[in-house]
């Protein structure tokens, strides 16, 4: 169910095992949140901007035999992006790490000596997550009774924030908000996040921010045709409505016009819509009261604008840091 990055990349996966395939997508055009409108000559990627973690794109496309260059052009762009903050102060984050250290020792001193060994910390962090935890089943929490995570982490500073832990090594408020943001991301606030997110900061400020060209599309195209070279058949258009269970395994999926009949169900919506929406109360894992007592992660309210000139002032990507995150 769904068709956005994690959907077609489950469903190739499956397929690749040997598994017939169905992906049901809502809308006309496959992509979830990375759908693409396109309107008076103008093409606008609607969701994601941001290409991050490159080597998590190369890994998946390796699997199929393939590499990132099959599908697209990716450029890492230098600046990475361009911030501004109120009272006319704009930054320029350079793709270069020796410049960036530069960068943090003219707005603060003894600050670039910081910085490196803040870095340092976070590609650990990085690595140890990437390595270690992500790709663990978390079938069950008895997975990280591991003494060796359990010492990592304490390193990853699980039990303290990232506002502690910046503000512990910056004073600079332009510096701080810089390394504090990438949290956003996560739907968060540096004081509710833990240092372990530092790990943010290496992907942002030395893994770098890149593009596709062509548009982030681009790697819904190519997880589509990944996809379909298994043997996964797309069907648009296909709102699911519900899903059938019987003595507690998933038996069909409902859309308004047909059934589908499945071993195996899996749902690429998002947690609390599958379990409230599509699922009967029997058979949900948490109830109401559970959801709305749970501090849901904001959404973005998003404008497609079309010019046809270049806006002076205005890099690729910007960000206008015009109001404290408290």
């Amino acid at each position: 169910i769904g068709s956005g990055f994690a959907g077609l990349t489950s469903a190739a996966l499956m397929a690749k095992q040997g598994h017939k395939v169905t992906l049901l997508e809502k809308n006309d055009q496959a992509g979830g949140r990375a759908r693409i409108w396109e309107k008076d000559g103008f093409v606008f990627d609607m969701g994601p901007s941001w290409y991050w973690m490159p080597e998590v794109f190369e890994k998946y496309y390796n699997l199929f035999g393939k590499t990132t260059a099959d599908f697209y052009e990716l450029k890492r762009l230098n600046p990475s992006y361009r911030v501004y903050y109120p009272k006319a102060e704009e930054i320029d984050v350079p793709a270069n790490t020796e410049e960036l250290i530069a960068l943090f020792e003219q707005k603060e001193a003894s600050s670039g000596a910081k910085l490196k060994e803040f870095l340092q910390s976070a590609e650990y962090k990085y690595n140890t997550a990437m390595s270690e935890y992500v790709h663990r089943i978390s079938d069950s929490v008895s997975e990280y009774f591991d003494i060796k995570l359990l010492v990592k982490s304490f390193q990853l500073k699980l039990f303290q924030s990232l506002r502690s832990e910046v503000r512990s090594k910056f004073t600079n408020p332009a510096l701080i908000s810089l390394l504090e943001f990438p949290v956003l991301f996560l739907g968060s606030t540096p004081d509710k996040t833990p240092a372990m997110y530092s790990m943010m900061n290496y992907a942002d400020l030395v893994l770098g921010t890149w593009y596709p060209m062509g548009g982030m599309n681009r790697i819904v195209q190519a997880m589509i045709e990944i996809a379909e070279a298994q043997g996964v058949e797309i069907v648009l258009n296909q709102e699911v409505t519900r899903i059938e269970v019987k003595r507690g395994e998933a038996k069909a999926v409902y859309t308004k016009d047909k059934v589908y009949k499945a071993d195996v169900v899996v749902s690429g919506s998002d947690y609390n819509y599958t379990e409230q929406h599509l699922l009967n109360e029997d058979s949900r894992t948490y109830n109401t009261n559970y959801w709305n007592s749970r501090t849901m992660s904001p959404s973005s309210l998003l404008f497609y604008i079309k010019k046809k000139k270049k806006v002076k002032g205005l890099l690729h990507h910007n960000l206008f840091f015009d109001a404290d995150f408290e």
